[in-house]
């Protein structure tokens, strides 16, 4: 019994591996960055969308690539400041204490800007049949 829970856990432990590799490699400029889920969740009441809440952790002069969400996300940063651009407005450095609203389908990014890193904590309301992002080639 134990020697198939230790191949279970293998196994298990060999495909999140193959997973995280994977997801790096499509998230392309988002290596480097640390995502924390702190929730994900269907939205009561409404059919087929879900909240999700990450913290975000990117190094001092990285980059956030372009891309979007099909559905709305709240930005609030916890620390270190950026250039934050949206599509369709003018790039916005924000500090810690300072938050945003990016609307569904638009595509949005940035750069860190101050010496420190970018901790960001951002909530989505998206839908649940999509990706969770694309990334804006």
């Amino acid at each position: 019994m134990k020697a198939g829970h230790i191949i279970c856990g293998i196994a298990l432990v060999t495909l999140l591996s193959c997973v995280s590799f994977v997801l790096g490699q499509e998230q392309g400029g988002f290596a480097g960055n640390k995502v924390t889920n702190l929730t994900k969740s269907d939205l009561a009441g409404v059919a087929n969308k879900q909240v999700i809440a990450n913290i975000y952790d990117v190094p001092a002069g990285a980059m956030v690539p372009r891309h979007f969400h099909h559905g709305d996300e709240f930005h609030l940063v916890l620390a270190g400041e950026w250039a934050a651009e949206v599509e369709g407005r003018p790039i916005k450095n924000l500090k810690a204490g300072e938050s945003q609203y990016v609307e569904g389908g638009r595509w949005h990014g940035g750069k860190v800007i101050s010496s420190e890193p970018l901790r960001l904590l951002g909530l989505m309301i998206v839908d649940k049949d999509k990706p969770i992002l694309e990334v804006v080639k």
